[in-house]
């Protein structure tokens, strides 16, 4: 079927379907309520076009004396009589990438926060991006990251407060706040390429992608049209439509989350923020804003498990919903969370010791990275991890190190690090991190050379369990370049005999951790000459022999 048809069938049918359910009288009339000292005329030159006289107002109502019009009287004035203009839409909050094409102009520019836009303009959000617009009767729509909305009618009718606007989501994601309205011609729609649904006042979101709509009513009401049908969508349900398919019987939302709120300000970023899962849902759509009024996003991300990372923002107070996503792509129910934030400046990060680590030296030395927002750290030192034993403290550090005021036995301590920014502010401090304070592990030290007629055995003192051992062989008692130079698992090396004459060797301990320990005492070794010895036995026996000849 032609596109235009299409529309035009839609709009039909949501036409018969809002006659259905609006009286017919109130379908072709306008309402005012006569007050104190109004008159004809000045109620004709304030809502009336310039070309409709006042005596057709008169005649239309029957008055009889138009100079004394009785307060509380009901006068009713036919929508076409009415002034019309056109209406602006304003962007309220803008967060991300966003463009407007306005009309008669080839080119988009972004869109800024406070941007006047009327009929006719074509809005765009990339990923992240989201915007809010307020029309002319205080209703909203937060439109959300990669969609396409057209502004298609914005109308009003003169001073009576009631406003036409229509829009034309081409895919993505709305969610529309419509204020109630009052007047017949007062009229909010949000039309897709498969349907249009259309209010008087309710909350509802509606999206648009490959194939098909999505409608979701929050509160009161909503007509949703297509293809020649329509229905009606009550609060806490949805309706799911194909394109080119009639809407079929609307079904339940999804419950609302139970979110675990944090009851304290949260200080560690990133913050993950968890709900309990919903009995149907397949994924869940989690957004953060400034407020809750959710003008525009900080967040707004899809996700299949019950809990997502919050982003860094800046310290402040957030609010937080979430709602689950059905297996017809229809979102549920909302529960909103506030929270406050206050995790600035960050602490750096650590560079040692690191947590779980073992340190030697009996003053250690505490490095950490150096964030941009710090302008100086506090350092703690304690014997337990909640700090209540400090050991030793310093506020007003600046750089990226620090050693321990004083030696300290071995055992296991824990420290920590936090950042304070120009303006004094400390941030939280980063998790304690534990370290045990270790002895080197001891020097080993070489015994006597084992030999066989091929191999030579070396051997040491056994560490303790886990440990390796790093041996080198050397002419130079320098070892500046060791003919053997391995990492053995055992206390032993056995190689094939090297030269004859003197070498040296040295030992050290690698612990379990991967520290070496100091080397072991230099020593000297002789290795014999083999082929010396059957020289000295064959030139022996020579001499014998001549004796003996």
């Amino acid at each position: 079927m032609h596109p235009a048809r299409t529309k035009l069938l839609l709009r039909l049918a949501l036409t018969l379907l809002t006659l259905s359910i609006v009286p017919l009288v109130s379908a072709t009339d306008w309402t005012y309520r006569v007050r104190l000292h109004d008159n004809i005329w000045d109620l004709s030159s304030r809502y009336l076009k310039p070309d409709v006289p006042w005596q057709k107002l008169q005649d239309y109502n029957k008055v009889t004396d138009p100079y004394h019009l009785p307060p509380g009287m009901t006068l009713h004035v036919p929508i076409a009589w009415l002034r019309v203009q056109p209406a602006d839409a304003q962007v309220i909050a803008v967060i991300g990438s966003a463009h407007v094409q306005l009309p008669g102009q080839a080119q988009a520019v972004p869109v800024t926060t406070g941007m006047t836009l009327g009929y006719g303009t074509h809005l765009s959000t990339d990923a992240n991006a989201s915007l809010s617009l307020q029309f002319a009767d205080g209703s909203r729509v937060l439109m959300q990251d990669n969609s396409e909305l057209d502004l298609d009618q914005m109308s009003a009718y003169g001073r009576t407060g009631m406003v036409d606007t229509r829009l034309r989501l081409q895919h993505g994601r709305v969610s529309s706040a419509v204020t109630p309205m009052t007047g017949v011609a007062a009229h909010f729609s949000v039309e897709t390429p498969g349907t249009v649904s259309s209010v008087r006042g309710t909350h509802f979101r509606v999206a648009a992608d490959t194939g098909s709509s999505q409608t979701e009513v929050l509160t009161g009401r909503v007509e949703v049209a297509g293809d020649h049908a329509g229905v009606l969508v009550h609060k806490g349900l949805g309706v799911a439509v194909a394109n080119g398919s009639r809407p079929t019987q609307a079904q339940p939302l999804l419950i609302a989350p139970d979110l675990h709120c944090p009851t304290q300000p949260i200080n560690q970023l990133p913050y993950s923020f968890a709900w309990s899962p919903v009995a149907g849902a397949t994924s869940y759509r989690v957004q953060m804003a400034a407020n809750d009024r959710f003008e525009a996003l900080l967040l707004d991300r899809v996700t299949s498990s019950p809990q997502s990372a919050l982003p860094d923002v800046p310290d402040g107070d957030y609010a937080v919903r979430v709602h689950g996503i059905d297996a017809n792509k229809l979102e549920g129910e909302d529960s909103i969370c506030t929270l406050h934030i206050s995790g600035h400046p960050q602490p750096p990060l650590v560079m040692e010791p690191l947590p779980a680590s073992k340190v030697r030296d009996t003053r250690p030395r505490f490095r950490w990275t150096e964030n941009l927002q710090a302008v100086s750290y506090v350092w703690q030192l304690a014997s337990d991890a909640q700090f209540t034993q400090l050991l030793a403290s310093e506020t007003k550090l600046t750089g990226d190190d620090v050693r321990a005021p004083q030696a300290l036995p071995y055992g296991r301590y824990y420290w920590r690090i936090a950042s304070r920014d120009s303006s004094g502010k400390q941030g939280p401090f980063s998790d304690p991190m534990p370290f045990d304070l270790v002895p080197q592990p001891p020097a080993p030290e070489v015994g006597k050379p084992k030999s066989s007629h091929h191999q030579v055995s070396l051997g040491w003192q056994t560490g303790t369990p886990g440990q390796r051992y790093h041996i080198q062989l050397d002419r130079d008692p320098n070892f500046t370049h060791p003919q053997v130079d391995q990492t053995l698992d055992q206390p032993v090396l056995q190689i094939q005999k090297p030269g004859a004459g003197a070498w040296y060797v040295r030992v050290q301990t690698i612990d379990t951790d991967g520290y070496a320990g100091p080397w072991g005492e230099v020593q000297k070794i002789h290795i014999a000459c083999v082929s010396c010895r059957i020289a000295a036995i064959a030139g022996g026996g020579a001499v014998v022999l001549w004796i003996l000849l």
